[in-house]
């Protein structure tokens, strides 16, 4: 009796886990104390680097016949500040959608296909992301985006941003387009991306069109690899171009970076920049940095940051 007995609580406390087993909770803490220097103050800070602290959960249900439904939440935490001062949890991400033998379309706030073919640069672990010369959009909402399969190292995704916000935007249909081209394969990976978004509309509240290209590479030697992008904006009075130029270094556990970058701008200033860091990780999951950025912007003061941080994935 002890033994069935036994074998019903078992099978009681298994049951939740084995309807999650497709269900992932993760996340990351980077904090870094930081120093920066404007020219005119300079400041000691703790702050959240680069890989921004955030939680999430991400699952996925085999529908049969090689199709699968997908979902994804994700949300930025404020892991260096409490109380009133801060927001707190802001949404990251939010989607669901279908994968399969055709790829994969899903709806909701995503990652852009352009940075995911143009972002290779974006290397840096530090807090300064004012020093890292790109155009890039990261995460949209309300977008309906397709992901085609892989194909030899190729793939292609595309992303439409439906906002009924209203504005000047009279036929307030489709508010931007993302494209992407991709080629990843072995040590090699390019990227080519495209993004458009229309004036006066809910995505761009300016009264000029945005078009923009981008194209983005990696090669991995082994024990160096080699970044570089370059972008170019029309928009308007306020056209721009950035490129930027990157490597990395791998002995063992750690890694050494560098990164060099420029911005061209029609209707302001040009910005130069640079940076320079060392990485050492304990584990797959948790890592120790210190990095130096600088960054100078004709007719300002230079500006500089000095951070030294931990992160831990989970």
């Amino acid at each position: 009796m002890k033994k069935l007995l036994s074998i019903a609580i078992a099978a009681a406390v298994s049951a939740p886990m084995a309807v999650n087993a497709d269900t992932t909770i993760y996340g990351l803490i980077d904090n870094a104390l930081t120093h920066n220097d404007n020219g005119t103050t300079e400041s000691w800070d703790v702050e959240q680097g680069n890989g921004v602290s955030r939680l999430g959960v991400k699952g996925n249900e085999d529908l049969g016949n090689g199709l699968k439904a997908i979902f994804q939440y994700e949300w930025a935490t404020q892991t260096t500040e409490g109380g009133s001062t801060q927001t707190g949890f802001t949404n990251r991400l939010g989607y669901v959608g279908l994968t399969g033998g055709f790829g994969t379309a899903a709806i909701g706030r995503q990652w852009t296909p352009y940075y995911g073919a143009v972002g290779k640069t974006d290397i840096m672990n530090a807090p300064a992301a004012g020093f890292r010369q790109n155009l890039n959009t990261f995460r949209t909402g309300n977008a309906l985006a397709y992901m085609t399969p892989n194909m030899s190292g190729f793939s292609a995704a595309a992303a439409l941003v439906i906002d009924q916000a209203g504005g000047a935007d009279t036929e307030d249909t489709v508010d931007s387009l993302n494209l992407a081209l991709k080629y990843d394969n072995g040590p090699l990976s390019v990227g080519l991306g495209y993004h458009a978004a229309e004036a006066n509309s809910a995505y761009n509240a300016t009264a000029a069109d945005l078009d923009q290209w981008g194209l983005s590479g990696k090669y991995n030697f082994g024990n160096v690899a080699i970044v570089g992008a370059w972008e170019d904006q029309d928009f308007g009075a306020a056209d721009q171009e950035a490129w930027s130029l990157g490597a990395e270094a791998y002995f063992g556990n750690n890694t050494v970076r560098v990164l060099f970058g420029e911005t061209d701008r029609d209707a302001a200033a040009d910005t130069d920049a640079w940076a320079l860091g060392v990485q050492h990780n304990f584990s797959k999951r948790t890592r120790v940095y210190a990095e130096y950025a600088n960054q100078d912007t004709a007719g300002s003061a230079d500006q500089s940051e000095f951070a030294l941080g931990l992160r831990h994935d989970f």
